[in-house]
């Protein structure tokens, strides 16, 4: 593996002179070289620092994945200042709490996204004294502005919550994000290096895992402003897409279009899940599309791949864990009564404990250099040295790769009135893998059942919303005063059971 770059910028004008008429992104209606990119980074970085943005200072976008994501990030980063993303599916609540919480000091956006016009969610942000700047109205600057170097290690937040369902903003790193991307680019060599980004910029996925590791590799990525299977099959044709880095829900939905049956697949090299486990169907599928396949297990506080395969053209070597840590990781299980480290084959709870993880949450003490970090998730490593999953030791569950939280759903329909108390867990889905399933003892004479799906669909990001409601007429209780999530679970089953 190379030797890393000191910020993640540093990638950006490497190419732009070692390569500068290589396609560096792709969008809808344009193609952008790696000198057009540098381009556009420095008409944004002059706009920020018209703004006095600095070190340190923190600016939020809204946008989808496109080359104004991308730059406004590289921007931000020469500056020394902390990207925030705000996905577009966000509901006006939801992007309050984030520019409340961050506090940036400038938010650039689009007006429009996908149909759906901002102006009220814009005004509500600008009404909180934080300035903002939609891109249409930036003017290109034909200098390039002259920049002291930054030295500020953190280059970006994403939001991700804890048990107690407040998001919490996690530090992402240069070193981190660089590292990353040059493991995943080195053992998971293609050539050329061509990739399709339509995941949420708010996304470690979106972010990282494909517009870091596409820029580091010198590769392409062809934005797609919001996943649909169709489109991501017409450019996986179209634009001779190599790497296809995506969450199995994504795979699934994509397989079973009726597009699939015509795309021309020839180019396809590498096909690469995170985000959850893939069927054996979704496995062999995979495997009569593409040349190789592989899977990481990875989460917004590791930055990369915790553990990783090669690439691989034999299904049963992926059913069962999710490969090897690189080399540079520190991973070990721990015992969940005792939290010391247990042998081989024994299960316990997953912790990282290298330089590459996050530099802990905004708000809280940075993580120190002895600190393991406690991913919640349960495993064991395995003789030969592979990490196997066993559960969650959390409440966090994933549908269709991204993390959701039971008890940030829970406060939302508890806040509605009439309702009484709510309870969420996530049951199987073919589909997502797993989705919310939501038990409401309410008031019937103040508020129906499916006013409060509809309040959740109004209040919460579509993948939060829960994909059942079932009223109870009162909570199973354990006798310290919580809810007995266990009886809810059996519950559940049975639910299953008669449909």
């Amino acid at each position: 593996m190379e030797t890393p770059r000191e910020r993640i910028e540093d990638y950006l004008d490497y190419w732009a002179e070692a390569a500068p008429l290589a396609e560096a992104c792709v969008e809808a209606g344009a193609r952008l070289t790696y000198a057009d990119l540098r381009c556009k980074v420095d008409t944004f970085t002059a706009e920020l620092v018209r703004a006095d943005i600095g070190e340190g200072d923190v600016i939020a976008v809204l946008a989808p994945p496109s080359s104004d994501f991308l730059a406004s990030f590289l921007a931000a980063c020469r500056l020394g200042a902390v990207w925030l993303g705000i996905n577009p599916k966000y509901k006006r609540g939801e992007m309050l709490f984030l520019v409340e919480d961050a506090q940036p000091r400038l938010v650039l956006a689009r007006a429009q996204i996908d149909g759906r016009a901002f102006a009220e969610e814009l005004a509500a942000i600008a009404a909180q004294g934080i300035p903002v700047r939609l891109f249409a109205d930036i003017a290109q600057d034909i200098d390039r502005p002259n920049l002291t170097r930054a030295a500020n290690p953190v280059a970006a937040l994403v939001y991700t919550s804890g048990s107690t369902g407040k998001p919490k903003a996690a530090r992402l790193t240069h070193r981190g994000l660089i590292r990353g991307a040059l493991v995943r680019s080195s053992v998971w060599r293609v050539e050329p290096f061509r990739t399709v980004n339509n995941v949420p910029i708010n996304h470690v996925g979106g972010l990282g895992d494909i517009a870091c590791t596409t820029l580091v590799r010198g590769g392409c990525q062809v934005f797609l402003e919001r996943f649909t299977a169709a489109g991501t099959l017409k450019a996986i044709g179209d634009e001779r897409i190599s790497y296809w880095y995506q969450a199995p829900t994504m795979f699934q939905m994509c397989l079973d279009a009726p597009e699939a049956a015509t795309t021309d697949w020839s180019s396809l090299q590498a096909a690469i899940w995170s985000g959850g486990r893939a069927s054996d169907d979704l496995v062999a599928a995979l495997v009569r599309v593409a040349d190789r396949i592989g899977v990481d297990y990875s989460m917004t506080e590791s930055i990369g791949a915790i553990t990783l395969t090669p690439l691989t053209d034999q299904p049963e070597t992926l059913r069962d864990t999710v490969g090897w840590p690189d080399p540079g990781r520190a991973v070990r299980i721990v015992g969940l009564e005792t939290g010391q480290p247990v042998e081989p084959g024994c299960p316990g709870e997953i912790q990282i404990g290298d330089d590459w993880r996050f530099a802990g949450y905004a708000g809280q003490p940075p993580l120190s250099s002895a600190e393991w970090f406690a991913t919640g998730d349960l495993g064991q490593i395995d003789v030969d040295g592979a990490l196997r999953l066993t559960g969650r030791a959390k409440d966090m569950f994933k549908s269709g790769g991204y993390n959701v939280y039971p008890r940030e759903i829970e406060q939302a329909i508890e806040a509605i009135a009439g309702v009484v108390s709510a309870a969420v867990l996530p049951v199987p889905d073919t589909l997502f893998g797993e989705v919310g399933l939501a038990f409401v003892v309410h008031d019937k004479s103040v508020i129906e059942l499916s006013h409060i799906e509809a309040h959740c669909r109004a209040q919460l990001a579509n993948y939060k919303v829960p994909k059942r409601f079932v009223a109870l007429s009162e909570m199973p209780m354990l006798p310290i005063g919580k809810v007995d999530k266990q009886a809810l679970a059996l519950f559940a089953e049975d639910l299953a059971g008669i449909g």
